[in-house]
């Protein structure tokens, strides 16, 4: 079966907070999805100020101009591009200028090729802020319903292929689901589509049923807008790098198809995009962790592959739930259980393969920084490949402690040496292993005091 017998819609969406993408990475990644089966891009980055923050003012011309040789660029490699406008955070619903500014806004991009277009009204307060408003409208739905519909005609009136998306107010849950939501599904068009993201904003699992129940809600099957592997906001400190779980294979059945948060490191996006790739060619056969070592594979490079897996076996915190670091934390937890058991460092030997596997991660830290030949994916998690660094040795020093211990020997050095790199773990923003080896160094802090 071909990916389009499943889902429709497979699409990204560059939807997140904080540092966007540059046109030369923004065009890469609508290359790279339309290699492995994609066919749409959201363009809706949050701090896009004219997308959002002074969506009311006009890009400048070059602006639009990049914006022309990227919807050219999608429309040669077949990939749908989707403007959004995310006006939900100071529109006046009963403003006709407001309005005017919106389709005068879908206007300009109308006029460099783009057919599609969405309105985010997502992540904002659900009231009126104008006392016309509250004359026009009796629910915040009835002021939603009214615009996206009035919008929806107006791109209708413009050109028939015209598309409209929306994402609402409410985006995720379980049933029975808001009074706004069931009214905004009475009310709008039959062929605007609504977004869904699921139980939870981040979602660990997406299920059938979940879909169903909102679909019902929403009278039409929604696009589900997957959240991961998005790492925004309170979760910029970590790299999502895993494949993606917990998908039911029978949504199908239930939605019309996903659109994908990516991280703002574009390159390293990829990964988890190939593992949906894989997802939405035969959800019933996608297996994550033999999809996910071949999407390592792919982006990082046969001669990198041994180096990013060991990187990214100790990077999978996100909301998908999967143990963040199995194998250190195992490695580290039967060390320190030998070492309480009375096993001395210099000869136990779950201690020297912990100590071996940091030493592992050390040299992969230094092969994807100075060797791996993809350097985009380098730039994109040098941060995160320090913090690796100092992990590893933070933890080897802590056993070079013990060793000296007791061998009787001077501390001084591999102790101040232990100290400095504890210090760069807690100061370093960026999240790597958790808290694994710190039951470990706090051992043998209390050994030394």
């Amino acid at each position: 079966m071909t990916g389009s017998s499943h889902f429709p819609v497979r699409g990204i969406i560059e939807g997140f907070y904080g540092l966007f993408y540059t046109a030369p990475e923004r065009n890469d990644l609508i290359s790279f999805i339309a290699d492995h089966g994609f066919n749409l891009y959201i363009y809706g980055p949050k701090n896009d100020r004219q997308h959002r923050a002074r969506w009311r003012e006009p890009y400048p011309d070059f602006i639009m101009k990049q914006f022309a040789e990227t919807v050219a660029h999608s429309m040669n490699r077949g990939i749908e591009f989707c403007y959004s406008i995310g006006s939900g955070v100071s529109i006046n619903y009963a403003s006709e200028e407001d309005f005017r500014l919106i389709t005068s806004k879908y206007q300009a991009f109308y006029d460099i090729g783009v057919r599609h277009f969405m309105i985010m009204l997502d992540d904002i307060a659900a009231e009126f802020h104008h006392e016309e408003e509250q004359l026009m409208f009796n629910s915040y739905a009835g002021a939603h319903v009214y615009t996206a519909n009035r919008l929806f005609h107006w791109l209708k009136s413009l050109d028939k292929s015209c598309k409209l998306s929306l994402c609402p107010t409410d985006y995720h849950g379980r049933a029975p689901f808001s009074d706004y939501i069931h009214e905004l599904g009475k009310g709008l068009d039959q062929e605007i589509d609504i977004f869904y993201t699921g139980p939870e904003i981040c979602s660990e699992t997406i299920s059938e049923q979940d879909t169903a129940d909102f679909a019902a809600a929403v009278q039409r099957k929604p696009v589900i807008w997957d959240n991961y592997p998005v790492n925004d906001l309170a979760m910029k400190s970590e790299m999502h790098i895993g494949p993606i779980t917990g998908r039911e294979s029978s949504l199908p059945r239930v939605c019309k198809g996903f659109i994908v948060n990516t991280m703002s490191q574009a390159e390293a996006s990829k990964i988890a995009l190939l593992t949906f790739a894989e997802y939405f060619k035969n959800p019933d056969c996608y297996e994550p962790w033999p999809s996910w070592e071949k999407a390592l594979k792919t982006i990082a490079g046969e001669e990198s592959y041994e180096s990013i897996k060991l990187f990214a076996e100790n990077s999978l915190y996100s909301c998908l739930g999967y143990p963040e670091a199995a194998l250190l934390d195992l490695l580290a937890n039967k060390a320190l259980f030998s070492l309480r058991s009375g096993e001395a460092a210099s000869v136990s030997k779950d201690v020297q393969k912990l100590f071996d596997y940091l030493d592992s991660l050390d040299e992969a830290g230094y092969h994807l920084k100075y060797r791996m030949s993809n350097y985009a994916l380098r730039n994109n998690l040098v941060p995160w490949i320090e913090i690796m660094e100092s992990l590893a040795w933070a933890g080897r020093r802590a056993i070079a402690v013990l060793r000296a211990l007791e061998n009787n020997e001077d501390i001084t050095a591999p102790l101040n040496w232990l100290k400095e790199s504890v210090s760069e773990i807690r100061r370093h923003p960026k999240r790597y292993t958790g808290s694994i080896l710190l039951p470990l160094i706090e051992y043998v802090e209390s050994k030394v005091d």
